[in-house]
């Protein structure tokens, strides 16, 4: 059974990755409502190669930013920084999965593709 959970990135923004993490050990794939900054990657990244076992392999991740979608106008990135700055999130979305469900993830500039 295919189970995919949608956690806000406010959850994940304190920086506490082990309600994540625990989901993808049990084979969940997770999208988060928000594109992950790179550190913020680095650090999920970093969690889990300490919990990698014979059991857990590790973690696929790809993120897909709502502005790369279209040519946007320089007030179309102005509106979309202040949102930012606002909400505290980056527009967009993250997809992470246990490696051994996800053998790859593809990102095309207008879709992401899992490959299981």
């Amino acid at each position: 059974m295919l189970r995919i959970k949608l956690i806000p990135y406010e959850k994940l923004k304190r920086g506490n990755y082990s309600d994540l993490l625990k989901d993808l050990k049990e084979g969940t794939i997770i999208i988060v409502d928000a594109k992950l900054t790179p550190s913020e990657e680095a650090d999920l990244i970093e969690e889990t190669m300490k919990i990698i076992s014979d059991r857990f392999s590790g973690i696929e991740l790809s993120s897909l930013e709502l502005t790369e979608l279209k040519d946007t106008t320089r007030m179309d990135r102005f509106r979309n920084l202040i949102i930012e700055m606002i909400l505290g999130k980056r527009r967009g979305l993250t997809i992470i999965g246990p490696a051994k469900i996800i053998r790859k993830i593809e990102k095309n500039p207008e879709e992401l593709l899992l490959y299981m």
